[in-house]
């Protein structure tokens, strides 16, 4: 067939136009082939990305009063809106499993704080798939396999449908808003225009001041704030408004229907525009009214916070007699579960400890503390030391032999799982003293003495308290005095950086001081740290201690005495203990040198490194008259010969001193008289001292 061109006449500079965008468009279609091939490579080439979800991070806003159970809920709405609502997980912060009854405050949680999300089981990869945009009537119906329990996916369920109906409620409450804009303008027309006046402030105010929400955001803005000030406010400014044009609605079809409108003659009562306002107004009254419904079942909708249903299922655990038969019959995985859920029971109130009880949780928990799983162990260790708070259960539990079991834990690897066993401990010995003898039975110091080594300061002072506990009592004390691995311990202890942990290991030895200075004496390592403490601190209580156990060092023996003038740091330490102008610290320094001068040897190496200047000090800044007397019979004594001293035998201090009043009587008739006013002085020191 023959072609047909079509003649027309055209500029003469339109051919060269075509033939530039010819040119551009192939250029154009050149640069995006290139750019496909370069991605195309570049995804060949490069490694599959893993899943986003692995390395998500989700912001949480809470407040302090809040539980452990509402934060949980509020990552569970997170992870519906991304399909994963079955995935179950554990909140952890620095290294402790976080409980779902306890407050944000009582794991010291505050600004910024990361937490981490461990699972406690894998979902199903159908779960995986879902669609985020799922009906939520399906989603109530389907299984919660392995993921959450049907209660709380429910509960969750409930919640989401709760805050759709929030977000539709405010889209047709501004919705409404729009149309009474359109209500202003039609007031003007109508005979009663006055009433756009207040239509319009119905307009601006919910315009300005209603809040905005959406389920996946939350609350926008800071009129949220405002929230309920604004559905009170609006609801009866509203409502008023409702009952202004009924009355102006009635007040316009009275005129029309007095006139009557003979033969349909729309004029004067029976104007068109009084008809208009009558039908407006009626029909503006159920928009308003519209508005007011919707208004008050926002404030009542709003009511609800996220966590508000799903918390308390959280907190509300299975039955008993189910997690019992999981403990004993399911698998490693359902152990852990089981153990979870006990720990989360017990926390949760008393009434739930004694039902785990009833139910032989105490049996099974002790079975389960000894599993080779780590997490295992420490939701068991945690669930019993929660137990243990009810001084009933701790009976029960010494009778079926836990003790040795939370002994032997103190063993483990693990350094939460040391802390719940030092927790559980700690309750046993601070409740009855009868049960404090089942701890120290099958080498329980030397478990504790163990426990003492781990780099935690928590779990050190719990230690140190539990070591303070077992000390009051007579008969414990006697052993811990009779063995060096207690002693050794407390000297660990002491090193730990942690004030109160130093402060409890301090008691606990001046206490086996009391019972056996040798035992103590005889620890090189302690010496070192007691002079290394006050460099560490200016507490005044923890150098009353550490200077009441420096004064055995000194009236023990002639060595002691000796190792503790050898100390480098001796003298700043007694320098910084008389600066504290308390009377105690400055009569210990008193009678600590006044020591080291009865002893010829070290008197006159006590003389070599000044000591006589810090009984001066003293004696110009002491706190009372006897801290006085003490300092200026010290000073008067080294100013004596030291005759007779080095031929006394290795007795007391007020031996020695009764032996030179009988050597120097008569010829140093002074001396005489200040050493027996010294010897007054140290037996009263002594009294106030014990």
């Amino acid at each position: 067939m023959p072609h047909i061109h079509a003649a027309f006449d055209r500029p003469p500079y339109i051919p060269v136009l075509s033939q530039e965008l010819d040119q551009m468009v192939e250029s154009i279609v050149l640069l995006l082939s290139i750019i496909a091939v370069g991605l195309a490579s570049y995804s060949m080439f490069m490694p599959p990305k893993r899943a986003i979800t692995s390395l998500r991070t989700f912001v949480v806003r809470t407040q302090l009063d809040e539980t452990v159970a509402r934060v949980r809920a509020q990552l569970l709405h997170i992870l519906y809106e991304l399909g994963k609502e079955n995935y179950q997980f554990r909140l952890r912060f620095k290294g402790q499993y976080l409980r779902d009854a306890f407050f944000v405050e009582d794991y010291g949680i505050y600004e910024n704080a990361i937490l981490k999300m461990i699972p406690l089981s894998r979902m199903p990869e159908s779960d995986h798939r879902r669609s985020v945009n799922s009906d939520t009537h399906s989603l109530a119906s389907t299984e919660s396999g392995p993921g959450i329990l049907p209660a709380i996916k429910n509960a969750l369920v409930e919640e989401v449908s709760v805050f759709i109906r929030r977000e539709n409620f405010i889209f047709n409450f501004r919705s409404l808003l729009y149309i009474h804009f359109m209500a202003i303008w039609f007031c003007a027309l109508s005979v009663d225009w006055y009433a756009s006046i207040w239509v319009a402030v119905l307009f601006i105010g919910g315009s300005l001041y209603c809040p905005t929400f959406t389920r996946q955001s939350g609350y926008i803005g800071q009129h949220y704030l405002y929230r309920n000030h604004f559905c009170i406010i609006f609801g009866l400014y509203s409502l008023a408004c409702v009952g202004a044009a009924l009355y102006l609605c009635a007040a316009a079809w009275i005129r029309v229907m007095d006139h009557g409108c003979k033969d349909y003659v729309f004029e004067g009562d029976c104007s068109s525009q009084l008809v208009f306002t009558g039908i407006f107004h009626g029909i503006h009254s159920l928009c308003l009214l519209a508005s007011c419904v919707l208004c008050w079942a926002l404030f009542h909708n709003m009511k609800l916070e996220y966590g508000d249903i799903v918390e308390k299922y959280l907190v509300q655990s299975r039955d008993i007699e189910e997690v019992m038969k999981s403990a004993r019959q399911g698998r490693m995985k359902e152990k852990r579960m089981a153990a979870f859920e006990l720990a989360t029971m017990a926390a949760s109130g008393d009434d739930n400890k004694f039902r785990i009880v009833a139910e032989g949780g105490l049996e099974m928990l002790i079975r389960l503390a000894l599993s080779k799983d780590e997490s295992t162990q420490e939701h068991s260790v945690e669930a019993i030391a929660e137990l243990l708070t009810v001084p009933a259960i701790q009976d029960n539990f010494i009778e079926i032999g836990g003790v040795r079991s939370l002994t032997a834990l103190l063993h483990s690897p693990s350094a939460r799982v040391v802390y719940q066993c030092a927790t559980a401990i700690s309750y046993i010995v601070s409740d009855a003293e009868e049960n404090r003898s089942s701890i120290v039975a099958d080498h329980g110091l030397e478990d504790l003495a163990h426990a003492a080594k781990m780099p935690n300061s928590v779990c050190q002072r719990l230690v140190a308290g539990i070591f303070l506990e077992l000390a009051f009592t007579p008969e414990i004390r006697n052993q811990m005095a009779s063995l060096n691995t207690p002693a050794r311990a407390l000297t660990d202890l002491c090193a730990s950086p942690d004030q109160e942990c130093q402060r409890l290991a301090l008691q606990t030895l001046e206490l086996l001081a009391i019972e056996s200075p040798e035992t103590i004496c005889a620890q090189d390592e302690l010496l070192k740290q007691l002079l290394k403490i006050p460099e560490l601190t200016y507490d005044t209580r923890t150098f009353i201690l550490v200077a009441k156990i420096l004064l055995y060092y000194a009236e023990d023996q002639q060595k002691t005495c000796e190792d503790l003038l050898d100390q480098p740091n001796c003298k700043s330490t007694l320098t910084k203990f008389a600066r504290t102008k308390d009377p105690i610290l400055q009569k210990v320094v008193v009678k600590v040198i006044y020591c080291m001068l009865q002893i010829r040897e070290l008197r006159y190496r006590a003389e070599h490194v000044k000591m006589d200047e810090l009984l001066r000090y003293v004696r110009e800044n002491a706190s009372d008259r006897e801290t006085w007397d003490m300092a200026d019979q010290s000073l008067q004594f080294l100013a004596c010969e030291p005759d007779g001293l080095q031929h006394l035998p290795p007795l007391s201090t007020l031996e020695k001193i009764d032996r030179m009043e009988s050597v120097t009587r008569g010829s140093l008739s002074s001396c005489v008289s200040l050493q027996s006013g010294l010897a007054d002085s140290i037996v009263d020191l002594k009294k106030g001292l014990e």
